[in-house]
């Protein structure tokens, strides 16, 4: 399908026509294959906890009442909607690739096929394939020659993990990850592994799914350098405060938090939570913006460059976070931000080798986290977790804001605190092919 075809990227102009193809232990092959082998864990992680539960536990055995027999069609049903599912995404992420290419340019996403930008050949449809074509390939335009880039079997691999396995932990558990909403009941041992949600909780899922492919768009986006257009931006946003006023039950919390808060209509439960989630994410996210625009600087230990690059959009993104899970997720989501940038500023200042990402990307992954263990969060850490509106829910972001701070600034030199930063920022890997 063209929707789901991906744009391939040739090396430099000085790459030569001839090179051989790559080897079979060739490291963007190796990543690739690591990329996707970790994407099938993390789809496989949640199911095989839940097995493991069952099976260790004794007062709850794994099997339901019944023979092996009987359950073993149900459960080879479950494993195959898994596997469709984790084949379903992985064509939504060669889509988002297309998206990553194609919006900033402001060409259409949906119309005109792939083309190779170096030889301009037709791809084909089964080069297109997720993942498979590009190993098929051995990384190389069919027709040129020319190296194709490997960030795109591993969004692919990245898109199709995380849609799987937010389908294993909130459809396969009844929403047993969500707060506010009580879990649905469901069979026991292995058939909880047969899909049977209720109809908001599909809605949910696939709410919270988009959520993360866009979140992942405009991270991809940041990292080449290039601006995401402000139509785009109006669109996605009108659209997620529009959902649920049409389903209010997409949103699991209410405007203040807490069990039993939630109301059933349009305007307190639906247009209320987006407006004010919205609000708090955009001020939140300009709020980092501005503080890791000033601390940003270059590395004590001789490193240059900067470990996160500067934000643009981390103001609409957690502005969409805020949207879709409340202020309490997104508050929740920022505290795991802060978190996941303060241990990449290490690990950067540590490891000469290691690359600095934008903090849009470490979003995707603090959202997907926040989302796989949102219940879990807010019951541990009782009224230090988000969740109502209460002075010691702020207390968790404002220490990781000072944690990140003081980071950032242990890792400039006294030199560079006063310099600004003058490296250009990369971009597209398909620039090089114009």
């Amino acid at each position: 399908m063209r929707d789901t075809e991906s744009e391939l990227e040739a090396a430099p102009e000085s790459q030569p026509r001839s090179a051989p193809p790559a080897r079979l232990d060739h490291p963007d092959r190796m990543t690739v294959w690591a990329v996707f082998l970790a994407s099938v864990a993390l789809a496989l992680a949640f199911p095989a906890a839940e097995a493991a539960t069952f099976f260790f536990t004794p007062k709850r055995p794994f099997h339901a009442e019944g023979s092996w027999l009987e359950t073993l069609p149900m459960v080879a049903a479950g494993g195959l909607i898994a596997i469709w599912i984790f084949i379903f995404w992985s064509l939504i992420g060669s889509f988002l690739n297309v998206v990553v290419y194609r919006l900033p340019l402001g060409q259409s996403v949906v119309l005109g096929g792939s083309r190779c930008p170096r030889c301009a050949s037709p791809i084909k449809w089964h080069d297109n394939l997720p993942v498979i074509g590009w190993l098929n390939l051995n990384g190389r335009c069919r027709s040129c020659d020319l190296p194709i880039a490997a960030r795109y079997p591993i969004v692919e691999s990245i898109c199709a993990g995380l849609g799987t396995a937010v389908y294993s932990r909130e459809l396969l558990s009844g929403g047993a990850n969500l707060p506010g909403r009580i879990p649905d009941s469901l069979p026991s041992g292995v058939l909880r592994l047969f899909p049977s949600p209720a109809p908001d909780l599909v809605g949910l899922s696939l709410y919270h799914c988009v959520m993360l492919c866009v979140l992942l768009v405009w991270g991809l986006i940041a990292w080449d350098g290039r601006r995401v257009p402000g139509r785009s931006i109006l669109w996605v946003l009108g659209v997620a405060v529009a959902l649920p006023v049409v389903f209010p039950s997409l949103h699991p919390l209410g405007l203040w938090g807490g069990p039993g808060t939630v109301v059933d209509d349009w305007l307190g439960q639906g247009l209320a939570v987006s407006v004010a989630g919205g609000v708090a994410g955009l001020l939140c996210g300009l709020s980092l913006q501005g503080l890791l625009g000033r601390l940003l600087r270059g590395d004590a230990s001789g490193r240059t460059g900067q470990p996160l690059t500067p934000p643009h959009t981390l103001g609409i993104g957690l502005a969409l976070v805020g949207i879709v899970c409340g202020w309490q997720g997104m508050l929740g989501t920022t505290v795991l931000l802060l978190a996941a940038c303060l241990v990449h500023v290490l690990i950067w200042s540590a490891l000469m080798d290691w690359p600095a990402v934008p903090a849009e990307l470490l979003l995707v992954l603090a959202t997907f986290v926040h989302l796989c263990a949102w219940r879990q969060l807010a019951g541990a850490l009782g009224p230090w977790w988000p969740e109502s509106p209460t002075p010691a829910c702020l207390a968790v972001p404002m220490a990781m804001v000072l944690a990140l701070s003081w980071a950032l600034v242990a890792i400039t030199p006294v030199s560079g605190r006063r310099q600004s930063q003058t490296e250009p920022t990369p971009g597209h890997p398909g620039d090089q092919a114009a």
